[in-house]
């Protein structure tokens, strides 16, 4: 496969396209009947890259051609041209060949940090996990195939941490923050808040969609807490289980590490309360480091947190991962953005 160098954000109308995308939805239709009431069959897709999203349409002449490759979750090299509906830019498809080899950092937005040195320094941390029974757990957390999905997966829908290697990077960073906490106050045990920090939004792999971000049936259905207690407990069980009160400490601190707290409850051991601080301050100052710059010296509104910040008078920089470019406000809709106000998601919990 050929390098990727045309990418969403370079779109524009009139154009001759023929590039590779991530297919992140695609949906059979029918046109509205014509004066004889025929209608003819249709895709509607979303074609993302790690720059923004690209609409998609198929007409009825190619779509046997087509339908069989344009699937979910494909990557696709496709050929067509760009056409302007509104606000809108399209792209007619013609033709579309599946890609096998496709490097995922280029049509979903990757964490700046590399990913296994990431999981190595997850390790190195849980190394330092002095209790043989908390040691064991997360050692067969670390041998099991979903510690390989944990390092990919995302850690929200939209704002903070929604990139590849999310999940990883903000656990690293509220096990360092407990770890800090920890090594100065000596009513809390550090091997048990060290490992709920590091265990503590397991659940999330099974929250989102490993691709598109969107929230799986499991995370509309539960929320991230409980997803991540259900996940304990079965690798507490592979791990042989653990001892009574290191395991009623463990799960309360995953229970309650939402600000909100779990079905209402509020964090009832030094562990837990500390985990909580360190999961809200960290989600925080990462939604606000990579809110865009709003008004002046204000940032826009950061949905999630229901507030803006403040930059000063002299504006940094956002943060954004070096795999994602910037985007100007007239380019594709980016899997960055904040939701529209109707989106149902629009409060994202962290």
């Amino acid at each position: 496969m050929a390098d990727k160098t045309l990418y969403a954000s370079d779109i524009e109308p009139n154009m001759t396209v023929d590039t590779t995308f991530l297919v992140r939805s695609v949906e059979r239709k029918m046109t509205k009947p014509n004066k004889f009431g025929d209608s003819k069959p249709f895709l509607s897709l979303e074609l993302a890259d790690r720059t923004g999203i690209v609409p998609g349409r198929v007409w009825s002449e190619n779509l046997p051609f087509v339908e069989n490759i344009l699937l979910k979750d494909a990557v696709v090299q496709v050929i067509g041209t760009t056409q302007a509906y509104g606000n809108e830019i399209s792209l007619i498809i013609s033709d579309a060949t599946a890609i096998e080899d496709a490097d995922l950092m280029d049509f979903v937005p990757s964490s700046a940090r590399d990913h296994q040195q990431m999981a190595q320094e997850y390790a190195g941390l849980a190394e330092t996990v002095a209790n043989r029974e908390l040691h064991h757990l997360l050692s067969v957390f670390m041998a099991s195939d979903f510690f390989d999905e944990f390092v990919r997966a995302p850690a929200a829908h939209v704002e903070a941490y929604a990139y590849l290697g999310g999940l990883l990077e903000h656990s690293l960073n509220v096990a360092q923050l407990a770890l800090a906490i920890a090594t100065t106050r000596t009513d809390v045990d550090a091997d048990l808040l060290l490992t709920a920090a590091l265990l503590h939004d397991i659940g999330k792999v099974d929250a989102y969609e490993p691709l598109t971000f969107a929230q799986s049936i499991e995370g509309q259905l539960l929320d991230p807490s409980t997803l991540s207690l259900i996940r304990l407990d079965r690798l507490v069980d592979e791990a042989g289980g653990l001892a009574e009160e290191s395991r009623r400490r463990l799960y309360h601190a995953v229970a309650t590490h939402e600000q909100r707290g779990f079905n209402g409850a509020p964090p009832q051991t030094a562990e837990a309360v500390v985990l909580q601080a360190c999961n809200q301050l960290d989600t925080t100052l990462t939604a606000a480091a990579r809110s865009s710059a709003g008004d002046g010296p204000w940032s826009d509104t950061v949905r999630s947190l229901r507030r803006r910040f403040y930059r000063g008078t002299s504006q940094p920089e956002p943060l954004i991962p070096a795999s994602s470019p910037r985007t100007g406000s007239e380019q594709p809709r980016s899997i960055w953005d904040e939701p529209a106000a109707e989106d149902p998601d629009a409060e994202i919990p962290f």
